[in-house]
């Protein structure tokens, strides 16, 4: 049986009451992707405590099936996972969702520090997971601000994206890229597989 056809790692269309969420807190019309092509991942993992839990991941279309994959794979190692909600329940913001340590998906916002530019987020093929362990770091700035205490990649804590981890490997078997690898800035919290077909 094909990994995403599991129960636990259902895929979907967005039902219609999460639709309006959407159109309330991280989707408005000038999109680069319209509701359509998302779908919704009903996810088991390990939280912070080890008990299996259930949370949603939306995403593009494309990257769906793999997505769910990856997780079966973070799940059978049961890499924890410290909450999974879609951004609708921080009122769309990005801010809110970190500082919560929610692992999200889809959110069509700018990328951070680049105003007018959308993040992949914002195409449902980027995933922040724990992103108060993880933070994103860019000369003095470290978002989440309480993300300050993690900033040491040399200790491992629940939940953490270390370089040459098990987690950044299987998303790059799928082709993902991991913040933490970038140059200008670290994003330890941050995989993303950008459209190479789209105009941004």
């Amino acid at each position: 049986m094909p990994l995403f056809a599991l129960a636990a790692w259902l895929i979907a269309p967005i039902p219609a009451d999460v639709q309006a969420q959407m159109r309330q807190a991280s989707w408005h019309n000038g999109c680069p992707v319209e509701i359509a092509e998302l779908r919704q991942i009903r996810v088991e993992y390990f939280d912070f405590h080890a008990a299996t839990a259930h949370g949603i991941l939306i995403v593009h279309k494309d990257v769906a099936q793999e997505v769910a994959e990856i997780f079966q794979h973070l799940f059978r190692r049961r890499f924890q996972i410290e909450r999974m909600e879609p951004v609708e329940n921080f009122g769309g913001s990005d801010d809110r969702s970190m500082a919560a340590n929610n692992t999200s998906a889809f959110n069509c916002r700018d990328i951070a520090g680049q105003p007018g530019k959308f993040s992949n987020h914002s195409w449902g093929r980027a995933i922040d997971i724990n992103p108060l362990i993880n933070p994103y770091v860019k000369g003095e700035t470290v978002l989440p601000p309480q993300g300050k205490q993690y900033l040491n990649r040399g200790i491992a804590h629940p939940g953490s994206i270390l370089a040459d981890s098990y987690i950044v490997h299987v998303f790059a078997q799928h082709g993902w890229n991991w913040g933490g690898n970038w140059k200008d800035r670290r994003d330890y919290q941050h995989f993303e597989k950008p459209d190479r077909t789209a105009n941004k």
